[in-house]
């Protein structure tokens, strides 16, 4: 008897805990997708295939070469190529919505990151966005922010 009180109170703790934990937005259950794969890549050998990273900005990539992407991903396994991949970010209280598209030819065997970075200080608002292939260690795409590293 007095082991099924402890294990009730313990389930009454834990079990709100993870629906908490599960349902909040940075939450790494809330954001566990795997990665998005493009139906071309089926049977390419690794070395073939292009890995597209925005970890930084889970939910930031809206599409890829017109797939539409849940929320959840965090990484796509693409074809190498030319890709059109659209972007777009609802920052909190930064007054502008940033979105756009990125049309990028992407390397074989090469890993790319894309960032976005704002800036609260500057007036009128300002962000950058850029793509960075991880392989090489250059930007790929876009431009790097233009204002003092300072600066939030």
């Amino acid at each position: 008897m007095m082991q099924t009180v402890s294990i009730k109170r313990y389930l009454t703790l834990l079990i709100p805990f993870l629906v908490l934990v599960s349902c909040a937005y940075n939450s790494p259950i809330y954001w566990d997708f795997v990665e998005w794969s493009s139906p071309d890549v089926t049977g390419l050998e690794n070395d073939l295939i292009v890995h597209f990273d925005w970890f930084k900005q889970p939910g930031t990539i809206a599409s890829i070469d017109g797939n539409i992407l849940g929320t959840g991903f965090k990484r796509a396994r693409l074809s190498p190529g030319m890709h059109v991949i659209e972007y777009a970010d609802y920052p909190v209280e930064f007054g502008e919505h940033p979105k756009g598209k990125i049309e990028i030819e992407l390397i074989a065997g090469h890993s790319y990151e894309f960032n976005i970075k704002y800036c609260f200080w500057c007036k009128p608002r300002k962000y950058a966005v850029w793509v960075e292939d991880k392989t090489t260690n250059e930007k790929a795409w876009g431009k790097h922010p233009n204002w003092p590293s300072w600066y939030l």
